[in-house]
Protein backbone atom coordinates (compact mmCIF):
# COMPACT_ATOMS: atom_id res chain seq x y z
CA UNK A 1 0.00 0.00 0.00
CA UNK A 2 1.34 3.63 -0.81
CA UNK A 3 2.02 5.66 2.17
CA UNK A 4 0.48 8.79 0.87
CA UNK A 5 -2.82 7.51 0.29
CA UNK A 6 -5.14 7.74 3.64
CA UNK A 7 -6.24 4.80 4.63
CA UNK A 8 -9.92 5.78 4.71
CA UNK A 9 -9.98 5.83 0.78
CA UNK A 10 -7.98 2.84 0.18
CA UNK A 11 -10.98 1.03 1.74
CA UNK A 12 -13.81 2.72 0.17
CA UNK A 13 -15.46 0.94 -2.60
CA UNK A 14 -15.29 2.90 -5.93
CA UNK A 15 -18.62 2.02 -7.29
CA UNK A 16 -20.40 3.91 -4.11
CA UNK A 17 -22.34 7.13 -4.79
CA UNK A 18 -20.24 8.77 -2.11
CA UNK A 19 -17.22 8.11 -3.63
CA UNK A 20 -17.93 9.02 -7.50
CA UNK A 21 -19.24 12.41 -5.84
CA UNK A 22 -16.09 12.37 -3.41
CA UNK A 23 -13.95 12.10 -6.66
CA UNK A 24 -15.76 13.98 -8.74
CA UNK A 25 -15.58 16.84 -6.37
CA UNK A 26 -12.15 16.50 -6.15
CA UNK A 27 -11.99 16.86 -9.72
CA UNK A 28 -14.07 19.95 -10.47
CA UNK A 29 -11.67 21.27 -7.74
CA UNK A 30 -8.36 20.28 -9.79
CA UNK A 31 -9.90 21.72 -13.30
CA UNK A 32 -11.16 24.94 -11.52
CA UNK A 33 -7.94 25.78 -10.03
CA UNK A 34 -5.55 25.13 -13.12
CA UNK A 35 -7.86 27.08 -15.25
CA UNK A 36 -7.13 30.29 -12.82
CA UNK A 37 -11.13 30.73 -12.09
CA UNK A 38 -11.48 33.23 -9.50
CA UNK A 39 -15.08 34.22 -7.96
CA UNK A 40 -16.02 37.57 -8.75
CA UNK A 41 -16.19 39.96 -5.83
CA UNK A 42 -13.31 40.98 -3.86
CA UNK A 43 -11.29 44.09 -6.43
CA UNK A 44 -7.54 44.91 -5.84
CA UNK A 45 -6.57 48.11 -6.96
CA UNK A 46 -3.21 49.62 -6.87
CA UNK A 47 -1.43 51.63 -4.40
CA UNK A 48 -2.65 55.23 -4.13
CA UNK A 49 -5.90 55.40 -6.14
CA UNK A 50 -8.35 54.68 -2.70
CA UNK A 51 -9.64 56.95 -1.47
CA UNK A 52 -11.97 57.13 -4.81
CA UNK A 53 -14.17 59.89 -5.26
CA UNK A 54 -16.97 58.70 -8.45
CA UNK A 55 -18.18 62.13 -9.68
CA UNK A 56 -21.64 62.51 -10.53
CA UNK A 57 -23.06 59.17 -11.73
CA UNK A 58 -26.41 58.78 -11.09
CA UNK A 59 -29.02 56.70 -12.15
CA UNK A 60 -28.17 52.68 -12.12
CA UNK A 61 -24.57 52.95 -13.05
CA UNK A 62 -23.90 54.75 -10.16
CA UNK A 63 -25.33 52.56 -8.00
CA UNK A 64 -23.77 49.46 -9.35
CA UNK A 65 -20.61 50.64 -9.48
CA UNK A 66 -20.94 51.84 -5.87
CA UNK A 67 -22.40 48.94 -4.90
CA UNK A 68 -19.46 46.77 -6.46
CA UNK A 69 -16.62 48.75 -5.23
CA UNK A 70 -17.83 49.23 -1.79
CA UNK A 71 -18.72 45.07 -1.43
CA UNK A 72 -14.90 44.67 -2.73
CA UNK A 73 -13.29 46.56 -0.47
CA UNK A 74 -12.58 49.69 -1.90
CA UNK A 75 -12.66 52.93 0.38
CA UNK A 76 -14.86 55.90 -2.10
CA UNK A 77 -14.53 59.19 -0.61
CA UNK A 78 -17.53 61.41 -0.14
CA UNK A 79 -15.83 64.41 -1.43
CA UNK A 80 -13.35 65.22 -4.10
CA UNK A 81 -10.75 67.06 -1.37
CA UNK A 82 -10.25 63.66 0.36
CA UNK A 83 -10.02 61.47 -2.41
CA UNK A 84 -6.56 60.36 -3.90
CA UNK A 85 -8.34 59.94 -7.24
CA UNK A 86 -11.64 60.25 -8.87
CA UNK A 87 -13.80 58.43 -11.83
CA UNK A 88 -15.66 59.88 -13.98
CA UNK A 89 -18.13 58.83 -16.08
CA UNK A 90 -17.58 60.85 -19.33
CA UNK A 91 -20.27 59.46 -21.49
CA UNK A 92 -23.37 57.44 -20.73
CA UNK A 93 -25.79 56.27 -23.74
CA UNK A 94 -28.36 54.03 -23.95
CA UNK A 95 -30.14 52.72 -27.19
CA UNK A 96 -32.82 50.52 -28.19
CA UNK A 97 -33.50 49.80 -31.72
CA UNK A 98 -35.41 47.25 -34.06
CA UNK A 99 -33.64 44.29 -35.09
CA UNK A 100 -36.51 41.82 -36.44
CA UNK A 101 -39.94 42.66 -38.12
CA UNK A 102 -43.14 40.50 -38.61
CA UNK A 103 -46.13 40.60 -40.05
CA UNK A 104 -47.72 44.17 -40.48
CA UNK A 105 -44.08 45.71 -39.98
CA UNK A 106 -44.39 44.76 -36.50
CA UNK A 107 -41.14 44.82 -34.33
CA UNK A 108 -40.35 41.24 -32.73
CA UNK A 109 -36.69 41.97 -31.92
CA UNK A 110 -34.58 44.70 -30.37
CA UNK A 111 -31.00 45.13 -29.82
CA UNK A 112 -30.36 47.01 -26.66
CA UNK A 113 -27.09 48.80 -26.21
CA UNK A 114 -25.88 50.63 -23.10
CA UNK A 115 -22.28 52.17 -23.38
CA UNK A 116 -19.85 54.23 -21.47
CA UNK A 117 -16.54 55.96 -21.05
CA UNK A 118 -14.76 56.84 -18.16
CA UNK A 119 -12.02 58.43 -17.27
CA UNK A 120 -9.41 58.27 -13.73
CA UNK A 121 -7.94 61.16 -12.89
CA UNK A 122 -5.50 62.86 -10.14
CA UNK A 123 -6.14 65.02 -7.58
CA UNK A 124 -4.96 67.86 -10.01
CA UNK A 125 -7.95 66.52 -12.61
CA UNK A 126 -4.99 64.78 -15.12
CA UNK A 127 -6.09 62.07 -16.63
CA UNK A 128 -4.22 59.13 -15.88
CA UNK A 129 -6.52 56.32 -17.38
CA UNK A 130 -8.68 56.58 -20.25
CA UNK A 131 -11.21 54.39 -21.50
CA UNK A 132 -12.36 53.33 -25.05
CA UNK A 133 -15.91 52.91 -25.44
CA UNK A 134 -17.34 50.28 -23.50
CA UNK A 135 -20.43 48.36 -25.01
CA UNK A 136 -23.05 45.90 -23.70
CA UNK A 137 -25.79 44.80 -25.97
CA UNK A 138 -28.59 42.59 -25.61
CA UNK A 139 -31.49 40.88 -27.93
CA UNK A 140 -34.60 41.50 -26.86
CA UNK A 141 -37.88 39.79 -28.00
CA UNK A 142 -40.72 42.35 -27.91
CA UNK A 143 -44.51 40.71 -28.20
CA UNK A 144 -46.97 43.56 -29.03
CA UNK A 145 -49.76 42.02 -26.89
CA UNK A 146 -47.61 41.97 -24.01
CA UNK A 147 -46.57 45.62 -23.58
CA UNK A 148 -46.34 44.83 -19.59
CA UNK A 149 -44.28 42.32 -19.79
CA UNK A 150 -41.65 43.48 -22.34
CA UNK A 151 -41.04 47.06 -20.58
CA UNK A 152 -40.38 44.89 -17.12
CA UNK A 153 -38.03 42.50 -19.49
CA UNK A 154 -36.24 45.77 -21.04
CA UNK A 155 -35.14 47.14 -17.52
CA UNK A 156 -34.41 43.60 -16.23
CA UNK A 157 -31.90 43.99 -19.02
CA UNK A 158 -30.75 47.00 -18.73
CA UNK A 159 -29.98 46.47 -15.20
CA UNK A 160 -27.92 42.94 -16.16
CA UNK A 161 -25.94 45.39 -19.18
CA UNK A 162 -25.34 48.32 -16.30
CA UNK A 163 -24.13 45.39 -13.74
CA UNK A 164 -21.69 44.19 -16.07
CA UNK A 165 -20.50 47.49 -17.75
CA UNK A 166 -19.56 48.33 -13.91
CA UNK A 167 -18.01 45.30 -13.55
CA UNK A 168 -15.89 45.87 -16.36
CA UNK A 169 -14.96 49.58 -15.69
CA UNK A 170 -13.82 47.69 -12.04
CA UNK A 171 -11.87 45.00 -13.39
CA UNK A 172 -10.60 47.95 -16.03
CA UNK A 173 -9.31 50.06 -12.14
CA UNK A 174 -7.81 46.84 -10.82
CA UNK A 175 -5.40 47.04 -13.84
CA UNK A 176 -4.19 50.47 -13.61
CA UNK A 177 -0.48 50.80 -12.41
CA UNK A 178 0.12 54.43 -11.40
CA UNK A 179 2.91 56.10 -11.79
CA UNK A 180 5.36 57.34 -8.77
CA UNK A 181 4.75 60.94 -8.92
CA UNK A 182 0.50 60.53 -7.77
CA UNK A 183 0.95 60.82 -4.56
Amino acid sequence: MDKHVPQQLLAMPLSSPRTAATIGLLLLTVLLASCAFTLRGNVALAPGIEPLYIEKVGGQLGVELRTLLTSSGVKLSPDLEQAKTQLVIRRQKSNRRSTALGEGARVIEYQLTESVTFALRDKSSRNIFSSGKLTERKIMENNPNKMASSNAEEKILRREMLQNLAATIVRQLATIQLPATID
